[in-house]
């Protein structure tokens, strides 16, 4: 058996470029370059965020520990407020009061006496009990219904209600008259004067309602002979 042994030197393959795997390559290379920048981008947006979230809870905690703070100045306002309304109503109340009065005697018909009058700073309410007489064609009855509309219409006075009437005989049986009391409630910044109102005239509102400026009410005549000393008082 013989055996051949080729001694010729073979011939080398050569080295070909492909060119896809070049083109993978470049590809390969420019989405790690990418993924990498953009990495390292979102890396400093979220260190960013932390910075802004810790800067934002900081300023939470701040705002928390000043709210005691907020709250005691609150109160204290609060109390200021208070203390200088009080004022406000000590230094109104000799108008308020007065002005009071004079709607009282504005409101009041000529044949009706005022027995007591009650005001009440805290309700706001003031209670009038009195006598309507019969004068003239003036009937009793018709006098406090007279009143009560009067004091409806009236700027400073409100939700007038009549508690309770009764029939009583004055001056010795000879006049007829029926007791009444009025309980209503009252505007105190009308009645302290803190609300203006001219009317289209150009008269106070005083004088439009026919009292005069600095009297309150207007004077009246001497009662005649054998009638009651003090009308609408």
């Amino acid at each position: 058996m013989t055996i051949k042994v080729d001694l010729l030197p073979t011939e080398r393959k050569r080295f070909t470029f492909d060119p896809m795997f070049g083109f993978l390559a470049v590809i390969i290379i420019i989405c790690t370059v990418g993924f990498v920048i953009y990495g390292s981008k979102l890396q400093s947006n979220i260190e960013k965020e932390k910075q802004e979230v810790a800067g934002i809870e900081s300023e939470i905690k701040d705002i928390e520990n000043s709210l005691p703070q907020i709250e005691d100045l609150k109160a204290d306002i609060a109390k200021i407020k208070a203390e200088i309304k009080v004022i406000e109503g000590l230094v109104y109340d000799p108008v308020r009061y007065g002005n009071l009065l004079a709607e009282v005697g504005r409101v009041l018909p000529a044949n009706v006496w005022v027995d007591s009058l009650a005001i009440e700073p805290g309700t706001r309410s003031i209670t009038m009990s009195g006598t309507a007489a019969q004068m003239g064609a003036n009937h009793p009855l018709a006098t406090i219904s007279s009143l009560l509309e009067k004091i409806h219409q009236s700027k400073i006075f409100n939700d007038a209600s009549l508690g309770s009437t009764g029939q009583v005989k004055l001056l010795d049986g000879n006049l007829i008259g029926f007791t009444f009391q009025i309980e209503a409630r009252y505007d105190p910044d009308q009645a302290a004067g803190l609300v203006e109102e001219v009317p289209a005239g150009g008269e106070s509102s005083a004088e439009a309602d026919g009292v005069p400026a600095e009297g309150g009410a207007e004077a009246e005549a001497p009662p005649a002979a054998g009638e009651p000393a003090a009308p609408g008082t």
